[in-house]
């Protein structure tokens, strides 16, 4: 039978949690190592999820012909040189968000990839929540008629502490803050969504450059005229993480939807005013993503999200940070 040998680089809470669990619960999927610098931690992590192997280094599992895709969930900086490695070693690639901390990076990637000819994916999951594939479905059905605007927030809700001591406060190892946390994935949605490239941004951080910002405020003009206003922080306890698209015709709400990890309700307004309303709960997003790659490896496909997705994000926050710091609008050119 013919199978993918999976590999993942990266211990943390969502390796655990979230992509181990996804990669052996597909029967295409083969799971030979896993890494960590701590070997106890390795040893751990292969016992509980059945690899193959436990390394403590990404090279010595490189090494291992069995592997034929690497899934890297390691700290924001260290993803470029593991996909790279990875590509020249000749496995497939399944990079955590954000695909890079750089554009010359993230573009870095994307030509390794091709130059090995290795297929390129990134963890988008909430491309997989069935309430966007529900939201694409409405939008190109055209019953709300033509997107003018979209409202969305996304949040976690504040903790106490935040994320203090960890790696994700430090510039130099996460690039940006909440925007690289938890923005990209709503926008990429969106360009999911509405099918177009966001061609303008306009962006404020509550810190100042150089800070790891909070919030994020923006708004995006896209290719086909939909303009978009999103909030996404980690700063306030009770958030609604609520998205509006408002159409031609109609309107689009999805009431607690912007994060995967919670369901919430799907309300669609027509033309003739009438509304109704469809539940969805929370799946393992994740898992969904990592399937989608499996398949798509399987099936001899490119996968979605590709690593072109993964580029265009790292463009986008780029352009957003630009923004914020310099106090611009800021045009994005492909």
């Amino acid at each position: 039978m013919e199978y993918n040998g999976w590999g993942l680089i990266g211990t943390g809470r969502i390796a655990e949690d979230r992509i181990l669990p996804g990669i052996v619960a597909n029967k295409g999927n083969r799971l030979i190592g896993v890494v960590s610098r701590d070997p106890g931690r390795a040893d751990n992590f292969a016992r509980k999820f059945g690899a193959e192997r436990a390394y403590t280094s990404y090279d010595e599992l490189l090494r291992n012909g069995d592997v034929t895709v690497v899934a890297i969930h390691t700290p924001n900086s260290q993803h470029a040189e593991q996909a790279i490695a990875a590509a020249r070693a000749g496995k497939h690639v399944f990079c955590d968000k954000p695909m890079a901390t750089s554009v010359a990076d993230a573009e870095r990637i994307v030509r390794e990839c091709e130059k090995a000819g290795v297929k390129l994916g990134v963890n988008f999951h909430n491309r997989f929540m069935p309430c966007f594939i529900e939201a694409r479905r409405l939008i190109a059905s055209g019953e709300i008629g033509e997107v003018q605007m979209v409202q969305l927030e996304a949040s976690p809700g504040a903790r106490p502490g935040g994320r203090l001591g960890t790696w994700r406060v430090d510039a130099a190892v996460a690039g940006l803050g909440t925007t690289n946390s938890i923005g990209v994935h709503v926008y990429d949605i969106l360009r999911y969504l509405l099918a177009s490239e966001i061609t303008m941004v306009s962006a404020f951080f509550d810190t100042a450059r150089g800070v790891m910002e909070g919030i994020n405020l923006s708004t995006f003009r896209f290719a086909n005229g939909a303009l978009a206003q999103l909030s996404v922080h980690e700063v306030t306890p009770y958030p609604h993480n609520d998205f509006v698209i408002y159409g031609a015709r109609g309107r689009i709400i999805g009431r607690g939807l912007t994060r995967s990890r919670a369901g919430g309700e799907l309300q669609v307004t027509s033309a003739d005013g009438k509304t109704r309303g469809t539940e969805f709960p929370a799946i393992n997003a994740h898992a969904a993503a990592v399937a989608a790659f499996s398949d798509a490896l399987l099936e001899g496909r490119e996968p979605v999200p590709s690593g072109i997705d993964g580029l265009r994000s790292v463009q986008l926050t780029d352009a957003m940070a630009r923004s914020a710091g310099d106090g611009l609008h800021v045009r994005l050119a492909y």
